[in-house]
């Protein structure tokens, strides 16, 4: 994942190019350190126009910040003010509102995203589980001396986690004291987001009352941030309070000391009530929330696109019945002893079914495209009855006689992928991925017949390897092949954590690396390099190394081999990658695209280079964002105290101590994946909205 960020002017600091892992257009700073799409972007013609509109057309981009191995697009770009709040100006802090923001997604506006970089930097995180690779007990430590001195020594052996005494003895009164002593915003959010996802796991830390002060505060950046932590957080004492932000009752107005909850500072609430929602068992908990959710989704009276996707969005969050259980008749409802999380569960789906099938005009499409996604979210993989009936209603829509926005199919294509079954398990749902190969053949809509290429990898089966082998190898535009690469090794990597004995598949990993030598384009071998890691192909190991060292200055593709030499675990380029670390201080997209790798590879020596980077006393936005997520992401409990000095080091930027501030609530984090992870995989960013995603603006955009 990687993420850079442009600096323009401190007066107008975040309005910047920023994407997380993808090296993509410029986006504006906000909400705490931005993520811009495809490595940290935000999808282009989502949003910026009329809340009650469609998607608004995309302006120039203007290249700039990241994310870890993004596409960078061409032209300049002028980013688009997010409709719905306030003019704040300066940077946000790093959580939500203003600071830091180095999110792990996002896009901007201009962007081209037909590019497969901007699916993957949505989606990656499950596949790289930096975390879980991180903290393995066979690690290599590096310089214990760096952190700690050479009088405190650490056992390479002992686990690198943080503590429960470094969390509640160092990390959270630090966190607590940098917030009550800093009026600046970038401070302020960092801190916030922090805060919300130690809370997350220590529920005994009441952080409530200080996310309800910043509410009041008059930065709307920072009440969105504040509305946002609540929901990290997973504090269930939190949810009346997001109700009444969310529906802007007195109550709500009286939070906020304003006449009326701003649309923006709602929005984030709802997005807040489905992380609530998610976060905690209580099937009754969840139907409050889901009631809260429901009344903005069904009030007609409520035009605002940003509300009605965050109804939607909250909703997929609710995860009602965990491992998407079959779903009961009626009759085996009733003597079901999870009656409740089904009732609940069909009670969802009868809400998003209303709402998309209700004749609302075509300016509606943009919300309504994130349905199915939701629903296949929702229910998963499976041939019940009820799986039968959405996978039946999308896949004829596919091909309806009554036209429908573009989005809907690159949503349905999504949600399919979610849903059908490969045809050895299920034979009857062979049609399907029929349909998603059919529509790729002869659809209209580009970018949905690319999401059909991908769905089809992710329902997975031998019927659908052998139609992605063809695909791949006849490919009829260039801009394809890289997407059937990809969906080739999304298939081979799920097919590897479901087989009790995998075995490298020579054939998909041999054309891939057949592609990868012929191919000539930077951006088609950067999507050949993360599929041979995605099917551990180790055979072309020693090709990518060679690239590694030939391309080593084009940061985009140097960066995704570096990830593809990490996916298939290649120790041999540990040494290779840990040199671009060190020298790649200045190119923030590749710099993090490289750490994460050496951290996948098990090897957390990049960490003390990191540390003492971020220290610097240049205030380079990209650079300390990608940097400061690179260290949430490794999570090595020896950079607590460098981090902690750098937060209160009065002789730095503010810009410096808040993106510490976001590497210590990273490191302290006991989630394997990022909090919003979970909103962005298989989302349909080609349909975001500006509190979703855009511009460095919505939820997605925070570190």
């Amino acid at each position: 994942m990687l993420l850079t960020i442009f600096t323009k002017t401190m007066k107008n600091l975040f309005k910047f190019v920023c994407v997380s892992l993808l090296v993509f257009p410029t986006p504006t700073f906000a909400h705490g350190g931005k993520y811009r799409g495809p490595g940290d972007v935000v999808p282009p013609n989502a949003g910026g126009g009329p809340t009650t509109g469609g998607p608004a057309t995309p302006g120039p981009v203007t290249p700039g910040p990241r994310a870890p191995g993004a596409p960078a697009p061409s032209g300049p770009t002028t980013p688009g003010s997010a409709p719905g709040g306030p003019n704040t100006g300066g940077p946000r802090a790093p959580g939500v509102g203003s600071g830091p923001r180095s999110g792990p997604r996002g896009i901007q506006l201009g962007a081209d995203l037909s590019k497969w970089q901007f699916w993957w930097e949505f989606n990656k995180d499950p596949f790289i589980n930096l975390k879980d690779a991180i903290h393995s007990p066979t690690i290599e430590t590096g310089s214990d001396e760096f952190f700690l001195g050479p009088s405190r020594r650490v056992n390479s052996k002992d686990s690198s986690k943080p503590s429960e005494s470094d969390i509640q003895e160092t990390i959270l009164p630090a966190l607590k004291r940098a917030l009550e002593m800093s009026d600046n915003r970038d401070i302020n959010s960092a801190c916030m987001i922090a805060l919300a996802k130690i809370g997350r796991n220590h529920n005994e830390f009441n952080v409530l009352p200080i996310f309800k002060e910043y509410l009041t505060r008059p930065d709307q950046e920072i009440r969105e941030t504040a509305a946002l932590a609540m929901g990290i957080s997973g504090m269930k004492s939190a949810r009346q309070l997001l109700v009444e932000l969310a529906w802007d009752t007195e109550s709500g107005r009286r939070a906020c000391g304003r006449s009326q909850v701003d649309g923006r500072t709602r929005s984030f609430a709802l997005y807040s009530l489905g992380l609530l929602a998610y976060s905690n068992d209580s099937i009754d908990f969840k139907r409050e929330c889901f009631e809260a959710l429901d009344k903005i989704l069904s009030d007609d009276t409520v035009r605002d696109r940003n509300l009605k996707v965050a109804s939607i969005t909250g909703m997929s969050l609710l995860n009602a019945v965990e491992g998407h259980v079959v779903l009961a008749s009626e009759e085996e409802v009733k003597v079901s002893s999870r009656w409740k999380e089904i009732v609940l569960l069909k009670d969802v789906l009868k809400s998003l079914d209303t709402y998309y099938d209700k004749a609302a005009g075509r300016g509606t499409d943009l919300i309504k495209s994130h349905v199915p996604t939701t629903i296949a979210k929702l229910i998963g993989r499976g041939a019940s009855p009820f799986h039968t009936k959405y996978k039946d209603k999308f896949s004829k829509e596919l091909f309806s006689s009554k036209k429908k926005g573009n989005n809907i199919y690159r949503s349905i294509a999504l949600a399919l992928g979610q849903m059908a079954l490969p045809k050895e398990i299920n034979e009857n749902d062979a049609k399907y991925s029929k349909a998603l190969l059919r529509y790729y053949q002869n659809g209209r809509d580009s970018q949905a017949k690319l999401f059909c290429l991908l769905a089809m990898g992710q329902v997975g089966g031998n019927d659908n390897k052998n139609k992605l082998l063809i695909e791949l190898s006849r490919g009829r535009k260039a801009l394809d092949r890289p997407w059937a690469a990809l969906a080739l090794g999304v298939l081979d990597f799920h097919r590897f954590t479901k087989t009790k004995t995998p075995s490298v598949d020579l054939l998909v990993g041999g054309l891939i690396h057949k592609q990868l030598k012929e191919v000539k384009t930077p951006e088609a071998r950067s999507a050949f390099a993360v599929a041979l890691g995605l099917c551990k192909y180790t055979e072309a190991s020693s090709d990518l190394m060679n690239l590694l060292i030939k391309y080593r200055h084009q940061d985009e593709f140097a960066g995704y081999i570096c990830i593809g030499l990490a996916l298939m675990n290649e120790q041999k380029a540990r040494e290779d990658i840990h040199d671009i670390v060190l020298w790649s201080v200045r190119r923030p997209d590749l710099l993090k695209q490289a750490a994460i790798s050496l951290g996948k590879l098990g090897d957390k020596t990049a960490a003390q280079t990191l540390v003492g980077m971020l220290e610097g006393k240049e205030s380079n936005l990209a650079k300390m964002s990608a940097i400061s997520s690179a260290l949430g992401f490794i999570g090595d409990r020896r950079t607590i105290i460098p981090l902690k000095k750098i937060m209160f080091n009065d002789a730095l930027t503010p810009l410096s101590r808040a993106f510490a501030a976001v590497a210590l609530g990273g490191v302290a984090d006991k989630e394997k994946l990022p909090w919003n992870s979970k909103i962005s995989r298989n989302i349909n960013y080609r349909a975001a909205v500006e509190t979703l995603t855009q511009s460095g603006t919505g939820i997605l955009d925070i570190l």
